[in-house]
């Protein structure tokens, strides 16, 4: 072979060579860049909002990539919390050591939770009704001021109370322990025991229904996405809902999470139950939860045995330093559910808001996103005492001459919108504006329809309450019928709670015209109780005539005098708990 033809192969050999060389890094290069961008397209735990967590565990079979999420928020509140407990706090909305960690010690632990459920109940419910149950900004229920604060409230505890019993969702697998019979008769309790008038999550869907409020399936998208919802109340319940995937992991937590929740349910329901009546709305949801979380022979208990039988478990197999590792956990667990998610600075920023436009004006906006629709789909529809039709109403641009036509039909029964037409009928699965309007414009209709008609219960309590201190300086003898025919000094009815002053207003006929005839707008300033607050009146000085006190007691007069609870119109009256045999509940 010639000289030539040899460096000819090595040539090639070479330009082969090359290339694939070439080719080689041109692909490293590109799988370099590839996984490059791999990473940077990832998204972390920050990038989601907390309804989108509580949307993917919400329904966790539908997103297992998002898992690693799930527990890397448990983790995170879990840490927070642990830095949390380990000093005082005087800015707790509680107290300034609710949440202080203590060392193990049998004894000293089960008085610090009575020392806490005591303490809580007395700051919550019993000085609360010694002050007359005020509800004022100022007041531990400054969340109730007003039927249309109340509203804003319970839609704001959706995500956490259609979740109820959800952290033990995953604790009973495979054979029983003890401390998993403690954990699944509270879960069990929870769920209603099979009874769907029991399930907690249903029983607060009626509160809601009562409202006509719409609520979405919690699994849907739907359910998440609605505006009036602050992001922050999806926060606690997620946290339940991404610890709960990991029972064995979190095990420690999940006793701690039922410690905190038993503990601290009565101080929060019991105020709670009086607030739901106060508003004419039934009470069941608290009275259920008053009669099960209790200390002596409830889920209080059985969650204390729980974890003092987890604690045993691990002296007996690990020893003392694992036990005081353990109640650490535990510990953890209750501070983390009890302080994340603390929705009361956005609520009252939301309050705020809501106080910068009325409802009216809400709804004028509403109609005016419809109208262009709207005015075309009702054909020979009218409305309203004017007769109008309803098509011609939305071509008018006069939003405003539509809410009187429409406030003053049948369609409307002011201050009631589960007896309107509108929602328990248009709206509904049978109406012809069915799926028109979501959640949060369904909510907008609910609070105009409420602000129609003013609380005039409230109102009229809360008024009292206000004056209380006034009526301290009364001179007067005077004394008022009671219902068992006993008399009281009015003074002193004026330091109980204020629905028996008002019976006793009653009682005494001081919500009666002079004539003894039928009250009216005419004649309502001849009632005794009207009198009392004129000049040289009993009264005088307790109520300020040129305010709007004279207003909110003629309302009540006018309204037919009521009390609290008399409008209620399906309470029961006994709540019967089906629940485990070793402890059966009446309330």
């Amino acid at each position: 072979m010639s000289n030539i033809s040899i460096r000819g192969e090595i040539l090639v050999g070479l330009c082969l060579t090359a290339g694939i060389i070439t080719i080689f890094y041109q692909r490293k290069n590109k799988s370099k860049l590839l996984s490059k961008n791999k990473v940077s397209n990832e998204k972390s735990l920050c990038d989601y909002s907390y309804r989108d967590l509580f949307h993917f565990f919400i329904a966790p079979e539908f997103h297992y990539d998002k898992f690693h999420f799930a527990k890397e928020f448990s983790e995170q509140m879990h840490i927070e919390a642990s830095k949390y407990m380990m000093i005082d706090h005087d800015d707790d909305p509680d107290f300034a050591d609710h949440f202080t960690y203590i060392k193990y010690d049998k004894e000293k632990i089960n008085e610090r939770l009575d020392y806490i459920q005591e303490r809580l109940f007395k700051q919550r419910y019993l000085d609360w009704l010694d002050a007359g149950q005020p509800v004022d900004e100022n007041s531990y229920y400054w969340w109730a001021e007003t039927k249309l604060h109340l509203i804003t409230y319970l839609i704001q505890r959706e995500p956490y109370h259609l979740t109820d019993g959800i952290w033990l969702r995953g604790v009973p697998q495979g054979p029983m322990t003890y401390i998993d019979s403690k954990l699944f008769s509270i879960y069990i309790d929870e769920l209603g025991n099979g009874d769907v008038s029991q399930n907690h999550p249903s029983v607060y869907l009626n509160v809601l229904k009562d409202l006509e409020l719409y609520v979405p399936p919690i699994t849907s998208r739907e359910f998440v996405d609605q505006k009036q919802i602050l992001d922050i109340s999806f926060k606690k319940p997620l946290l339940t809902l991404t610890t709960s995937l990991f029972p064995k992991t979190f095990t420690p937590e999940i006793l701690g999470y039922t410690l905190w929740l038993e503990t601290t349910s009565s101080s929060e329901h019991s105020g709670l139950r009086k607030i739901l009546e106060r508003y004419d709305l039934n009470p069941k949801f608290s009275l259920l939860h008053n009669a099960i979380d209790n200390n002596l022979d409830g889920h209080g208990k059985y969650a204390r045995d729980a974890v003092q039988l987890y604690l045993d478990d691990i002296l007996q197999k690990e020893g003392r330093q694992a036990v005081e590792h353990h109640w650490k956990r535990i510990w953890t667990g209750y501070v983390a559910y009890g302080t994340t998610g603390n929705i009361d600075n956005e609520l009252k920023a939301l309050y705020k808001k809501q106080k910068e436009i009325t409802p009216k004006q809400e709804f004028i906006e509403l109609i005016k996103k419809k109208s262009i629709l709207a005015r075309k789909m009702h054909g020979a529809r009218r409305i309203g005492p004017n007769n109008c039709l309803l098509n011609e109403l939305f071509s008018s641009n006069d939003p405003e001459k539509l809410l009187y036509e429409l406030e003053n039909s049948d369609m409307i029964v002011k201050g009631y919108p589960h007896q309107s037409k509108l929602l328990n009928h248009a709206v509904s699965f049978q109406g012809p504006m069915y799926q028109v309007f979501n959640a949060d414009e369904l909510s907008i209709i609910t609070r105009w329809i409420i602000s129609l008609l003013p609380s005039t219960i409230n109102d009229v309590l809360s008024l009292l309450v206000k004056r209380r201190k006034l009526a301290k300086h009364l001179s007067t003898n005077v004394k008022l019928e009671l219902s068992d025919g006993s008399e009281e000094y009015l003074k002193d009815l004026f330091e109980k709670d204020p629905s028996e002053l008002l019976s006793a207003f009653r009682v005494s006929k001081w919500n009666i015209p002079f004539d003894g005839s039928n009250v009216t707008k005419e004649n309502v300033d001849t009632c005794p109780l009207i009198k009392s607050i004129d000049k040289n009146g009993i009264l005088e000085h307790v109520f300020n005539r040129y305010d709007n006190d004279k207003e909110i007691l003629s309302n009540w007069i006018l309204e037919g005098s009521p009390i609290q609870n008399e409008t209620l119109q399906d309470q029961s009256k006994q709540i019967n708990i089906i629940s485990q045999k070793p402890f059966q509940f009446q309330y």
